[in-house]
């Protein structure tokens, strides 16, 4: 596949032959994904865990007065991710479909992403990975990234928080 279809891109709206995007670091790939799913980036905090989920998911923060689940794509692509949060940032990505009880949830970055107009004239190449929840990597020149299945990892998270357990956190000294 040496194209990639801007629909690949979280299922964005295109309205010119680019996009606006977001180029996010993560600890041992990147995310590329439309700036228009991503409701802010904000400071890391720890999540308040739930007992029986996957390793991926990584619990619950407050973000605006509301509950907002935050996952770990690395994880979730079986990678080892370093518990030490330093320089970590939470992205809230918006919902991506208008009926879903879900409004956000987070995903872990590795620091502040950069902004790029991408276009099917600007990857290098375009190969379909391997795990659920991402839909390709995108090489330009030496870097590449993963784009993640947006509505896939949506209904995954609704799955799996359908059956969460909270779990009360301990205090840190």
């Amino acid at each position: 596949m040496n194209n990639i279809d801007m629909c690949e891109l979280g299922n964005a709206d295109v309205l010119q032959d680019k996009v606006r995007s977001l180029w996010v670091p993560l600890r041992q790939m990147n995310l590329l994904l439309p700036n228009a799913v991503v409701a802010e980036i904000c400071s890391y905090r720890a999540p308040r865990t739930c007992e029986g989920m996957p390793e991926w998911y990584l619990g619950m923060v407050q973000w605006r007065a509301q509950e907002v689940p935050v996952i770990s794509l690395e994880s979730l692509c079986g990678l080892t991710v370093p518990s030490n949060p330093v320089f970590s940032r939470l992205m809230i990505v918006n919902s991506v479909r208008p009926d879903s009880p879900l409004k956000h949830f987070a995903i872990v970055t590795a620091g502040l992403p950069g902004l790029i107009q991408f276009g099917n004239d600007m990857a290098d190449e375009a190969v379909d990975y391997a795990y659920d929840g991402l839909r390709c990597i995108v090489r330009i020149g030496s870097e590449e990234a993963v784009i993640p299945d947006l509505p896939y990892l949506q209904n995954m998270l609704e799955n799996h928080l359908a059956e969460a357990v909270p779990v009360r956190q301990l205090p840190v000294n």
